[in-house]
């Protein structure tokens, strides 16, 4: 992702409902570099996941940009965004949206088979990436053979396969009991720091956020 900044200017989202137009972002400006690790906080309903998708090229603003190292991304066709949301961007959601018929290596491997990268390269970082975070002899395994925090570290071995340089992580630890999501926080940080990638989390937990190396706080569609 070259130098890796990313630059949020004058973001608003507003939808159409039967009740008039809601306004959800009403202005976001945020300039983020590489390697940082933030956490966006704020009561529910403020805006910080349909931000975190707009960041994520999942979801388009009504009006502002999105500049990935100098780029404006929607600026971009649909195949050419497709293509670049794949390849530099990966996402950790609450629920991790595993595909239960498969085992967990199969899960982690195939966005790289379907992006066309090399088998035997794909099937070795992965096995690195499972020893990284601790479930390595469990790779075999369906998921619904697997604990929470054993399916949540899949889903970030995944997010991580095509070795993006930006992961948007919306609740990762969300349904963790306490402990888990302390232990799977600690590997996203360990993460972000031997690896360098840019991590930004949205999360409710208070005491995860004040380890993030910058809080970044919502309030009714806006950067409080």
């Amino acid at each position: 992702m070259g130098n890796g900044t990313l630059i949020a200017e004058d973001i608003k989202k507003s939808f159409t409902t039967e009740a008039g137009i809601l306004n959800v972002l009403k202005g976001i400006n945020l300039s983020i570099d590489k390697g940082e690790f933030i956490a966006i906080t704020g009561a529910s309903g403020v805006g910080k996941s349909t931000l975190l998708h707009i960041l994520g090229t999942i979801d388009q603003p009504t009006s502002g940009k999105v500049i990935y190292n100098g780029r404006d991304v929607f600026r971009l066709n649909n195949d050419a965004l497709a293509k670049f949301r794949n390849s530099q961007i990966g996402f950790v959601f609450q629920f991790h949206h595993l595909l239960p018929e498969f085992s967990a290596f199969e899960n982690v491997i195939i966005p790289g088979l379907i992006a066309g990268a090399d088998s035997r390269q794909i099937e070795e970082y992965a096995s690195s990436l499972f020893s990284g975070l601790g479930i390595y002899d469990r790779r075999l395994h369906r998921p619904g053979e697997l604990s929470g925090g054993e399916q949540q570290r899949v889903a970030v071995a995944r997010a991580l396969i095509l070795n993006p340089g930006l992961i948007l992580a919306d609740e990762p630890t969300g349904n963790l009991d306490t402990s888990t999501g302390d232990e799977l926080f600690r590997s996203l940080r360990s993460l972000n720091e031997d690896m360098g990638i840019t991590f930004i989390i949205v999360t409710h937990n208070e005491s995860l956020a004040k380890k993030c190396s910058r809080i970044v706080h919502m309030t009714d569609g806006i950067i409080a």
